[in-house]
Parts: structure tokens; sequence; C-alpha cells
């Protein structure tokens, strides 16, 4: 089609100054080399985790709950951007791929406002407390990283306890 859309139909776009034509722009200006496609099939290979491994489903059911799935998704989500953040190949999608683990940053911290996410993942019966203390580590990950020197540091494991002791008691 682009080989002879200019033929037929003339330029795509006529750019005008004063009301004067300055440059018509081809179609065969919007031509895809194959860097643009390279590019291409590199934006697909990054953002396909959320395709490839079913993220985007994840929420999506009539029938069964499906808010225990927030928090590991956002986290394999995360996960999976960050190995490709320092990739060489992905190099000039860096600040891309890192404004993404920005905006996923954001949101995940918005569930330390909201305990029914902590809530969902200790009563779904797989899950319950092991998951907490697997990803994100109980009270011997909190010695090791007060040893490494972060003063910041939490026990996600008693955090989690304590949001579901003040949910037993509120209830």
């Amino acid at each position: 089609f682009i080989s002879t859309a200019d033929e037929l139909f003339g330029p795509v776009t006529v750019i005008r100054r004063n009301r004067k034509q300055v440059k018509n722009i081809p179609w065969t200006a919007f031509t895809f080399k194959n860097v643009d496609w390279e590019r291409m099939n590199d934006a697909r290979e990054i953002i396909a985790d959320a395709n490839n491994n079913n993220i985007q489903q994840y929420f999506s059911s009539e029938t069964q709950p499906m808010l225990w799935h927030a928090i590991p998704a956002i986290e394999e989500l995360q996960t999976a951007l960050e190995m490709k953040l320092n990739l060489p190949k992905y190099e000039i999608y860096k600040d891309a791929i890192q404004a993404g683990l920005d905006k996923i940053r954001k949101y995940y911290q918005k569930f330390d406002d909201k305990p029914v996410y902590v809530l969902v993942l200790v009563l779904h019966p797989y899950y319950k407390l092991a998951y907490i203390k697997m990803q994100w580590g109980g009270p011997e990950e909190q010695v090791k990283e007060r040893a490494a020197r972060n003063p910041n540091t939490i026990d996600w494991y008693d955090e989690a306890l304590q949001v579901v002791e003040a949910a037993m008691q509120e209830y």
C-alpha cells in the first residue's frame, strides 16, 4: 500500500507556514525499516510478561474472588521488569522500564494503607502467612537486614500478624 499510496493519494500531510506550503510528507516516510521492527519486537518483549504470564487475566473472573491476586501479580510484574532493567539488550529502554517500575512501586506502596490485601493472602487456603514470610521475610531477614546496616528494615511476617490481630479485634 505505502509504495503506491503517494502516487494514488498524494502526500499524507502538508506542512504550512504563513499559509504557504513548506513541505509535503509522503506516505513512504512512514515505512518501517528493519531497526524500527527490531524496536517494536523489543517493546513487545518488554511488556510480554503481562500477557505471557497472564498477569492481566488474574483479575477477570465472575465466579471467584480475585483480590488475593493483587499483591502476587504486582510482585511478579515488578520482578520481570527488574530483570530486564539492566540487560544490555534493553539499554535504550532503561528510562521507560524504570518509569514503569516507579509506577508499579507507587501503587504497591498503596497496599500498605489497605490491610485487606494482607488479609486476603492470609485467608487464602494456599498462601496463608507462608507467602508473606517467604516473599517478604520474617524475623530472620530482619536480623540480616539490620546487620547490613539497614535501619528501616521491617519484620513483614510480624506486620501481617498485627494486621490479622487488628482485624480480629475489630470484627
